[in-house]
Parts: structure tokens; C-alpha cells; sequence
């Protein structure tokens, strides 16, 4: 008793208890002779913030979160009060069981955790929503009469039992007035939990699902009873970015200050340490890089709405590029690999949202029309469900041998940007490297773990940074892609503008500068230009990838010379 009173203290002054009385002679007001003998259910939605109530009476609070339904019996308990209060005497006929109040929670700790194997009291559950169904209905009012007609015999229930009660009078079996029955709609929502294989779904009433979108990790307050779950609120999770004194791992910030923040020297050193044990350091450093840059701006756009940088490498089918993607995808939050049989893309797709769908296998070997819903996904930034539309919140990588053999000839325009795969030229490195590991097999050591984990963490801190590009960088990275186009229009699509502006501006994100700058679009475009197919604008000797940082200023220097003569632009 003493928690009731607590609890009705709260609601007084919140003036939730102001809003139930109102509520009440609406109810009351609206109800003749005709219409209450229907036994009209009156339902109250009640918000409450847990921490709030925590803060106030902390023992409700405790109890709320303890035994949720018993705080469920004490509002019904307050409405039916409030409404017994009310000075009209169409009051006496309403029934206890007419009246319910739907508890929602916002606010809730996550400070406690649930044990799976004995869930008591409040659950939460954390899940990426993966689908939904169409909406569906559900009783949540019906009425039982007796055959014998029985005075005072009607039950109310706020659900359709599976054997039907009886009459306390006569014991007959009671019938349901089928047309006093009040109907809901509910969805049954899929979710994918972390560290568990098998989805879970949920019904996610009316008053919650509008608040479901694809995609998106929701944090579930459920309470899970002998036969069914229910959920009583979901939380949408949005990740915020990093504080500006977040502490920059160690070794990261000493690279930065070495390489003096210029883009191609600190990049090209980060993305160095993805797959150390797949291949030579210097090789495939052109699809190291695009991976690092998709990497950064996946995070991006879940906290900025940055543009995505997807990743199409180009070459022979090796299992290097697949490896190396592999091991490139552990540093998202999610990865995804698609199958080539019994796999829907939109699936995978919505499964890795805020994460990396990756086909391992070559483009040609997956069935067209997963093919399909991949570059309708990229091109228009929604994924087709069949029963509705998501945003398109996760990177797709790839990779291609022959372009001219698909059906899909455009595959390339598509993703706007082609990286260098495996093109045959380090072939006397990779046996070189093969023939070492051989004699001398060499595993993960801790530095290498660690490498991996810092460049995640700096990933974490930069990806809030929102950028912006100056006139110079535009203008440069616009004269660019008009002579590009008039060399050749196949090579250079519309779709490429939009991946050199996503790449210059995610360059500019990883040395922490809100603004691009002439070097990160000369980046882009040395990136661009070195994943076009042969023959290629630039002669090769500018577009090699060394083991020496101070060789690669010196291609760099000369590519920013033949720039200027392409673009007749002066640098």
C-alpha cells in the first residue's frame, strides 16, 4: 500500500493523474444506454521515464523494474479509481475489467542484466531490426456471456483464452459476443541479437511499430511470461559522436605526427596494417586503402549521413582480395558475407546494416538478380523488401574479373569508383612472401591485434567530424572529372563525381580536418586513376604503391605534375 501511494504521489505530480481524470469524462461523457451495455474497454497510454521515477521514489522504481506487472495492477488500480471519482452515475456500471492502462517506459538503465536462462522481472533486449510483417489484428477486449443468461455473468478479457471459461453462476460454458469484440493491430518484428545465430521475433503492438524502421538496433523492455514475451517499449539506439577529448591512441597519433597530417602518407600507413599476414606489406595497397576509406565512411554516415564509399576491386579471381576484405570487415561494428544460393541481397543488405555486405566470389558468379538488387540498392540508396523500402545504411564490397561478360555491363558506373585487385604485378612478391611463410610460418602476434584495434578505435573518434569542401578542392576535383569524361566517357561515369567527392571528404575525416583540402582531392583522384582499366591516364610509374613512405611522396610529387598538365590547373 504504501508503494501505491508513492507511485500515486509520482503520477500527481507529473500530472499524469490530471490526464487520467480527463480522460475518464471523456469516457464517461461519451457513453449512453445503448452504448454501455456493449462494455466499452478505456484504455490509457502512460509513459513513464525510469530514471526519473528512480530519482523521486527510487523503491517504485526498484519495483517497476522487479516486478513490472504488479506495478501494471497498481495504475489499473489508480484509473479505476480516478474514474470512480468522477460525480456521474453512468460510473457504477463500468466494470474493473473494462478499464487497463498500457504502461510504456523511456529512460530505462542499463546498469542491470537479465539473466537468459531465468528472466525475471523487466528484460532488455538489445537487436538489429531485420524485417517486419504487415500489420495484423489482435483481441485485446472480449466479452463472455453465459447461454443461461445469468445475471451479472459477463467476463471481460483482454485476450481470447484457448479453452472459453465458465459461468460462476451455472457453470455452462460461456460464449463470446463476437460483435463486442475490440481489435488491435500488431506486427511481428525479427530481430538479429548479438552472438546469437537464431533471429528472434517479437509483436510489436500499434502504438510501437511506427516507430520501427529497417535497420536500425533498438533497445526491446520486454516482459517474458510462461507462454509469450511481451514487449512493453523499444528504444531506438542513434550513436553519437566521439567528445573532442577522446584520447587518440598512442602509436596512431605519433604516425600523424610523422607523416605531418598529409593524406596519401598517414592513410596509406594506417591501411598498411590490414592484412600484415595475407600478403606483402606493400601489395594490394590501392584496395587497402578503399577499404579503410569505406570502413571510415560507414561510421560517418550512421552518425553524420555522410555518403558511403563502396568498394568494386577489379582483377583476376584470387583468393587474395577476398582474404583481405575478410580480414578489412572485422573492424565494422557487422559484416555480412552473401551467398550465392538460398540468400536474398535485401536481406543481407538490411543484416549488415551500419556494417559491410561483402561477396567474396566474384560479381559474375551470383545470380542476377542478386546482382540486380545490389546496384539498385547503391544506386538509389533504398533496398526493396517486397513489403516496403529501407535506407541503404551499409557498404557493399565487391569484386569483378570481366566486366564485358555481364549482363550488367555497368556493374562499374554503378559503384562509381574501381579499385585495383589483383592485377598479376605482384606475383614474385606474393611467392616470395608464400615461400617464407612456408619455411617460417609466422602467426597474429599481440602488435599486429593491436594495430587492428587502434585503427578501429581512431575510426570510432574521426567518424563524427562533419567536412566540407573549399572552392579550390571543388574546382580541382570538377576539372578532373571533365577531362576524364572527354578521355573517355566508359571509364569515367556520372556515378564518379559523387565516390571522388565521398572519398576526398572521408580523407579529410581520418586527419581530423573539417574541411578538404587540395591534397585530399589529389588523393581521390591518384585513388580514381589507379583503379581505371588499362590503358590508363596516368603513366604507371605514378601510380605504384612502395614500401618506402618517401618514395611514395616522390609519386606523388610527379603525379601532381602530370595533374596540372591534364587538368591545366596549377596546383
Amino acid at each position: 500500500m504504501e508503494q501505491q501511494c508513492k507511485l500515486l504521489l509520482y503520477l500527481d505530480s507529473r500530472r499524469y493523474l490530471h490526464d487520467m481524470k480527463t480522460n475518464c469524462v471523456d469516457f464517461l461523457e461519451q457513453l449512453t444506454d445503448k452504448t454501455i451495455c456493449k462494455f466499452p474497454p478505456l484504455r490509457f497510454l502512460l509513459e513513464v521515464d525510469i530514471m526519473d521515477l528512480l530519482d523521486v521514489f527510487p523503491e517504485v522504481g526498484e519495483l517497476l523494474i522487479r516486478e513490472p506487472n504488479k506495478v501494471q495492477n497498481m495504475c489499473n488500480d489508480i484509473l479505476y479509481a480516478c474514474l470512480q471519482a468522477i460525480d456521474l452515475e453512468i460510473k457504477n456500471r463500468i466494470e474493473y475489467a473494462q478499464v487497463a492502462v498500457t504502461l510504456r517506459l523511456k529512460g530505462v538503465p542499463r546498469l542491470f542484466k537479465s539473466n537468459p536462462h531465468q528472466y525475471n522481472g523487466l528484460v532488455t533486449i538489445d537487436g538489429l531490426l531485420i524485417s517486419y510483417s504487415k500489420p495484423e489484428s489482435y483481441v485485446y477486449h472480449s466479452v463472455w456471456s453465459c447461454p443461461e443468461e445469468c445475471e451479472g455473468s459477463e467476463v471481460i478479457l483482454h485476450y481470447i483464452p484457448k479453452h472459453p471459461p465458465k459461468c460462476f453462476v451455472c457453470k455452462s460454458v460461456l460464449f463470446e459476443n463476437s460483435g463486442l469484440r475490440r481489435c488491435g493491430e500488431q506486427v511481428t518484428a525479427t530481430f538479429k541479437l548479438p552472438d546469437q545465430l537464431l533471429l528472434k521475433r517479437f509483436h510489436i503492438t500499434d502504438d510501437l511499430f511506427p516507430k520501427l524502421e529497417l535497420g536500425l538496433r533498438y533497445i526491446l523492455h520486454v516482459v517474458v511470461t510462461k507462454k509469450n514475451t511481451i514487449v512493453w517499449s523499444l528504444e531506438k539506439v542513434i550513436p553519437l559522436p566521439a567528445p573532442i577529448t577522446s584520447p587518440i591512441p598512442k602509436d596512431v597519433e605519433d604516425l600523424f605526427k610523422a607523416c605531418k597530417g598529409i593524406p596519401w602518407k598517414f592513410i596509406y600507413c594506417l591501411a598498411s596494417s590490414i592484412g600484415v599476414n595475407i600478403c606483402p606489406l606493400n601489395c594490394f595497397m590501392h584496395l587497402k586503402i578503399n577499404l579503410l576509406l569505406s570502413l571510415t565512411s560507414i561510421k560517418a554516415n550512421a552518425i553524420t549521413g555522410a555518403s558511403i564509399v563502396h568498394v568494386l576491386a577489379g582483377g583476376f579471381d584470387t583468393r587474395y582480395v577476398a582474404e583481405i576484405m575478410a580480414e578489412a570487415a572485422k573492424l565494422a561494428d557487422r559484416h555480412v558475407i552473401l551467398g550465392t544460393v538460398n540468400s536474398l541481397a535485401s536481406t543481407a543488405l538490411i543484416s549488415s546494416s551500419g556494417g559491410v555486405c561483402m561477396l567474396p566470389l566474384p560479381l559474375h558468379i551470383y545470380h542476377q538478380k542478386q546482382v540486380s538488387s545490389l546496384l539498385s540498392a547503391i544506386e538509389t540508396g533504398d533496398i526493396n523488401t517486397g513489403t516496403g523500402q529501407a535506407k541503404l545504411k551499409s557498404a557493399v564490397w565487391a569484386q569483378g574479373m570481366d566486366f564485358k561478360k555481364m549482363i550488367l555491363f555497368n556493374v562499374a558506373s554503378v559503384f562509381g569508383n574501381v579499385c585495383r585487385g589483383d592485377c598479376g604485378e605482384y606475383y614474385d612478391e606474393i611467392v616470395d612472401f608464400m615461400m617464407q611463410q612456408a619455411v617460417e610460418p609466422v602467426g597474429i602476434g599481440k602488435e599486429e591485434i593491436q594495430a587492428l584495434k587502434d585503427v578501429a578505435k581512431y575510426i570510432d573518434l574521426v567518424a563524427g567530424i562533419e567536412v566540407d569542401l573549399d572552392d579550390a578542392t571543388e574546382n580541382l576535383l570538377r576539372s578532373y572529372f571533365l577531362a576524364a569524361r572527354k578521355e573517355n566517357t566508359r571509364s569515367v561515369s556520372v556515378g564518379s563525381m559523387s565516390a571522388l567527392i565521398a572519398i576526398c571528404l572521408t580523407s579529410a575525416r581520418l586527419c581530423r580536418r573539417k574541411v578538404a583540402n587540395i591534397d585530399d582531392a589529389v588523393f581521390a583522384i591518384w585513388l580514381h586513376v589507379s583503379g581505371s582499366p588499362e590503358p590508363r591516364f596516368a603513366p604507371e610509374e605514378y601510380l605504384q604503391t612502395p614500401a618506402d613512405v618517401r618514395k611514395l611522396q616522390k609519386i606523388i610529387n610527379s603525379f601532381k605534375d602530370w595533374l596540372e598538365q591534364f587538368t591545366s590547373t596549377l596546383l
